[in-house]
């Protein structure tokens, strides 16, 4: 099969789009099939010839879907909010909450992939081992999304940074800003390490006991790994996740961005960096919320559409 992904990301949409969707392709790549990626800076695109085009943008239209649903033999669409009418194929929404959603579908219903059974993680995430739980907490893990528009890792970094009895292990995504300036800020500091858009995410995450983000993708990396951590969202699409997960009791979500202060940040993270039982049991909650392997099995369904 070629597949043609129409896929938008950046400033201002983040890059969670594009790394789900680039999980998938990967994926699909294990069933023999080409994958090609569109963006809005594309338009019009030409789909003659592909045997389905996978949508995941919050920049299309009713109209646009049932446009291609007429030109292409398959059509699937990834949306996390239910922005759409959706006549399409199948339409995936991996997020804990998905069944909640009201969804409105056009002259043909999809099948639904609804839930973390049908997480597409990354690679290095496909049968991820869980991290072990140590009564006491030595590193924060500290990320807050892949372009991290606010700023706020280097706001989370310059509130812990005199922690002196534990690590704090910063990545900025991608397209995140505020790297270099934190390098320099925080070069005295033996306790901060930093990195950019590091080959292993997995790697640095396993290595940490805690974790501090933003609401997208990176909650369902962290659930695959068992790991507790603290909620901060930075869009308004991440907080449908954020307060489902709140309410579930898996992870604590500390408020929205801009309402989160230094003082209340430096709280929240001692009272689950010193609580031994609360990381536990949200670690132990968190097992076998997401599939692991997710982004293979929607790769299979996709690879065998007939």
């Amino acid at each position: 099969m070629r597949i043609a992904f129409r896929v938008d990301y950046g400033q201002g949409i983040g890059m969670g789009h594009l790394t789900r969707m680039k999980a998938l392709a990967d994926a699909l790549s294990e069933y023999k099939c080409e994958s090609v990626f569109f963006s809005s800076a594309d338009e019009p695109v030409d789909f003659y010839g592909f045997s389905a085009v996978i949508l995941d943008s919050y920049l299309l239209s009713d109209e646009y879907i049932e446009a291609i649903s007429d030109s292409v033999p398959f059509v699937v669409c990834y949306d996390d909010n239910a922005l759409y009418s959706y006549s399409c194929d199948i339409l995936i929404n991996a997020n804990l909450h998905a069944e909640t959603l009201d969804y409105q579908f056009g002259v043909k219903k999809p099948r639904l992939l609804l839930g973390g059974g049908f997480a597409l993680l990354r690679r290095e995430f496909w049968g991820a081992r869980q991290i072990e739980i140590k009564e006491e907490a030595k590193r924060i893990f500290v990320t807050l999304g892949g372009t991290d528009i606010n700023n706020a890792t280097m706001f989370v970094v310059d509130a812990l940074k005199d922690f002196c009895d534990c690590e704090i292990v910063a990545v900025f995504g991608p397209a995140a800003t505020g790297y270099e300036q934190s390098c320099e800020c925080y070069s005295d500091y033996e306790n901060i390490t930093m990195y950019k858009n590091p080959p292993s995410m997995a790697e640095i995450m396993r290595g940490c006991d805690m974790a501090i983000t933003a609401g997208g993708s990176t909650i369902y990396e962290l659930a695959a790994l068992g790991i507790p951590s603290l909620i901060m969202p930075q869009a308004s699409n991440q907080m449908l996740a954020a307060d489902y997960f709140t309410k579930t009791g898996l992870m604590k979500s500390i408020g929205w961005w801009e309402t989160v202060n230094r003082g209340g940040l430096q709280k929240e993270t001692e009272s689950l960096m010193y609580n031994y039982p609360r990381r536990y049991k949200e670690s132990e909650k968190l097992k076998n919320q997401v599939n692991t392997r997710g982004a293979l099995l929607v790769a299979e369904i996709i690879a065998n559409l007939k």
